[in-house]
């Protein structure tokens, strides 16, 4: 599908992702998720943080107060607008166009590392993961919040039309049931005292239909000959209505790379 995550620099509108970045940053649960990912890195004044899959740097830059902050992400489209940002604001903060599977930093270098709805598009989230526990300094902690998107329910309207759209969803993500497995990962990828929430999300009308790109979902499903254009019209006015209600469940996941410093 085009305006996945996955490949932001080559989609025909980049400008749309993220403008889709800064309406969901808004939304209760991700703000409270940053807010618990932040308590899960147990910052002290000197550390180095590690933002991967930084996108915008909107979280970048709020972790720039407590800490010393690198950003990094695949789209270089994301990370010109992450350091215009950080420059507007006077904020000091490297960004880097990088690869959550190789990382291409120095082993030991971070103290922290951060995650939060990127594992989903990666086909190897393990390998990111690896990647983190390598830059990771013995005793260095890593969060990650991840959705489960095979979760997802959407109540009202077609239900024809909620099965294409959840459908191309599913087809569209990498790895889009990620968050269910965060712990199992995070010990395989070398980790220990794994520890690991469920974060409820839930919506209904415009703010769930944007918030989980329900609307680009399902014109997806159109273009695939899943739904006919009539019937997503529908349930799409149906959602502007308010007559749509959505529901998932998201992960969130702490742990330490073990050894002493």
């Amino acid at each position: 599908m085009d305006g996945s995550f996955s490949r932001v620099d080559g989609s025909r509108d980049p400008g749309a992702l993220v403008r889709y970045l800064d309406e969901a940053g808004e939304l209760a649960p991700f703000r409270e998720a940053d807010r618990r990912l932040l308590a899960q890195l147990r910052l002290r004044p000197g550390h180095r943080v590690l933002d991967v899959g930084c996108g915008t740097g909107e979280d970048a830059v709020a972790i720039a107060d407590a800490a010393r902050v690198t950003g990094l992400d695949a789209s270089a489209t994301m990370i010109a607008e992450a350091r215009r940002r950080a420059a507007g604001r006077g904020v000091a903060a490297d960004f880097l166009v990088g690869t959550a599977e190789r990382l291409g930093l120095a082993g030991g270098s971070f103290d922290a590392c951060r995650f939060e709805r990127v594992l989903q598009h990666l086909d190897d989230p393990l390998a990111a993961l690896r990647e983190a526990a390598r830059v990771l300094r013995p005793g260095g902690r890593v969060a990650a919040f991840e959705p489960d998107w095979t979760s997802l329910e959407v109540a009202g309207g077609d239900p024809a039309v909620a099965a294409g759209a959840l459908d191309a969803r599913l087809r569209s993500i990498a790895s889009p049931a990620v968050g269910a497995r965060l712990p199992g990962l995070l010990a395989a990828a070398g980790f220990a005292g794994v520890r690991s929430w469920t974060l409820p999300l839930a919506g209904e009308g415009p703010a769930a239909l944007r918030g989980l790109r329900l609307d680009a979902y399902a014109r997806a499903a159109v273009t695939t000959g899943t739904v006919t254009a009539g019937a997503a019209a529908r349930w799409l006015a149906a959602a502007e209505r308010g007559e749509l209600r959505a529901r998932a469940t998201m992960h969130l996941a702490s742990a330490t790379r073990p050894g002493v410093t």
